[in-house]
């Protein structure tokens, strides 16, 4: 069973680690490497948001028109799972 890196939910890597067979340390292992994948990915949308903030405040942007993108980010800091 081959699992690419993706953004997950919690229950996607519950289901995901469920269809791991072996003993439990492979079992954990499998969902480590799969919260840090998701976070990673997660880490790298917040990166482009960021990187987006500042080109539209170095081109004269008001607060109010980055309203967008801090929203985004605050959406996507909710998409992380704990290091757990």
């Amino acid at each position: 069973m081959k699992i690419k890196p993706a953004v997950r939910t919690e229950k996607e890597i519950d289901q995901c680690v469920a269809g791991i067979a072996g003993t439990w340390v492979k079992r954990r292992n499998a969902r480590v490497k799969l919260v840090t994948w998701s976070n990673d990915i997660v880490d790298a949308d917040i990166e482009i948001q960021r990187f987006q903030i500042r080109k539209l405040k170095v081109n004269g942007a008001k607060e109010g028109d980055l309203r967008c993108h801090y929203a985004e980010i605050t959406k996507l800091e909710l998409m992380k799972h704990d290091s757990n």
